[in-house]
C-alpha cells in the first residue's frame, strides 16, 4: 500500500510529537531571587568635584525589588531614588543611567557598571557627572565623582542559580 500525502504528514507530525525535543517537563532549580533590603557601602575611587577623597566612606540603606525569577528589578538608593535594572541568571546586571539634580540646581547624571549579585549582597561602580562642582571656589566647568558601591544583604540571601 503507497502512503498518501496525509498520512506522511500525519507520520511527521507524530514523530516531532513523540521523540527527541524534550517533551514532558524540565527539572527546575531555585528561581534567580535578590528582592530584599541592603546596607550599601560607597567608597570615593576619584573625585574632580572637590567634594570628597579617594578612600572616603559613605554608607546608607537600600532595597531591590523583584519578583523571584524575573530579571528586571528596582534598586532603591536611600529611599531617594529608583534605579531600574536588569539581571542576568548568573548574577550580573545592568542598571540605567539615571539624570538629577545637585542641588535643585546642577544636572548630574549617573551610570552604572560592573555589577554583580551574590549570596550576600551586591557590588557595583557608579560615575557622577556634574556640569558642574557644587564646591564652594572650585573650577568651572564638569566634574566627576567615581565610587565603588559593596552591598550586604540583610536576612535571607540571595539566590543565584
Amino acid at each position: 500500500m503507497r502512503p498518501t500525502p496525509w498520512s506522511a504528514a500525519l507520520a511527521v507530525l507524530a514523530l516531532a510529537a513523540c521523540g527527541g525535543g524534550g517533551g514532558g517537563t524540565r527539572p527546575s532549580g531555585p528561581a534567580l531571587a535578590v528582592a530584599g533590603d541592603y546596607t550599601i557601602r560607597k567608597t570615593v575611587l576619584a573625585d574632580t568635584c572637590g567634594l570628597s577623597a579617594p578612600g572616603d566612606v559613605i554608607e546608607n540603606p537600600g532595597s531591590v525589588r523583584q519578583t523571584a525569577g524575573q530579571s528586571s528589578f528596582v534598586l532603591n538608593d536611600h529611599g531617594t531614588r529608583d534605579l531600574p535594572g536588569a539581571v542576568r541568571p548568573d548574577g550580573s546586571f545592568d542598571l540605567q543611567p539615571s539624570a538629577g539634580l545637585v542641588m535643585n540646581s546642577i544636572r548630574a547624571t549617573d551610570t552604572f557598571s560592573e555589577g554583580r549579585f551574590t549570596a550576600g549582597g551586591f557590588a557595583l561602580r557608579e560615575t557622577t557627572d556634574l556640569e558642574r562642582s557644587p564646591a564652594p571656589g572650585a573650577a568651572p566647568g564638569p566634574c566627576r565623582v567615581v565610587a565603588a558601591w559593596a552591598a550586604t544583604k540583610q536576612g535571607a540571601p540571595n539566590v543565584i542559580p
